[in-house]
């Protein structure tokens, strides 16, 4: 418990690209990130379910006491991923 209070206490400021269609779905995914042990999103190519998906749970409490991952079929595109969630959040890679 105090390694997932100190987790909390340093989570970063979580900021959302405007633009992205999942954003008006947001609030509902967050719910049900809380609510269910698993969730299906499906969304069009380009939508921000890659990118805006893991910043979602860890709004939603997930990744207190672990990681949060997101699969991809190639390295390039986990490690692009990656890089640009770090990017979003202002963190470095792997933090």
């Amino acid at each position: 418990m105090k390694k997932i209070a100190a987790r909390r206490t340093r989570l970063p400021r979580i900021a959302y690209p405007p633009s992205l269609p999942i954003l008006a779905r947001k609030d509902d995914i967050i719910a049900a990130v809380r609510r269910y042990p698993v969730v299906v999103i499906t969304g069009e190519t380009g939508s921000g379910k890659t990118t805006q998906i893991p910043k979602m749970c860890l709004e939603a409490g997930r990744g207190l006491g672990g990681l949060i991952g997101c699969t991809q079929p190639r390295r390039i595109a986990a490690t692009t991923v990656a890089r640009r969630i770090a990017e979003e959040m202002g963190e470095e890679i792997g933090r």
